[in-house]
């Protein structure tokens, strides 16, 4: 048996199949043709990618979540604690310009 990889990366392997899949599904190709109306007012192509586009904001907010590259936040927070006037620790109110 193989070993397991950790959680993040399988989150990470499967956000990126469901990238894979959005671009795919972003063209539309089947509802080209189709001149229906949805809820009596919406053109099927409008209606598909209205709801295209709340699924996208709803895995780019999955995305942000769960594949964050918290190790570059974490070099930046380490970085700036060095400089004067920038940790976390500074209640002085003055700001360092440089």
């Amino acid at each position: 048996m193989g070993e397991e990889k950790p959680l993040w990366f399988q989150v990470k392997a499967w956000l990126a199949i469901a990238g894979a899949a959005f671009i795919l599904l972003h063209h539309d190709f089947w509802l080209w043709a189709d001149r229906s109306l949805w809820l009596g007012f919406l053109p099927a192509g409008l209606g598909y990618h209205a709801l295209y586009s709340l699924a996208a904001a709803g895995l780019w907010a999955l995305a942000c979540r769960y594949a964050w590259p918290e190790h570059i936040e974490a070099w930046a927070r380490e970085l700036s604690s060095g400089l004067p006037g920038e940790g976390p620790e500074d209640t002085s109110g003055t700001v360092n310009r440089r």
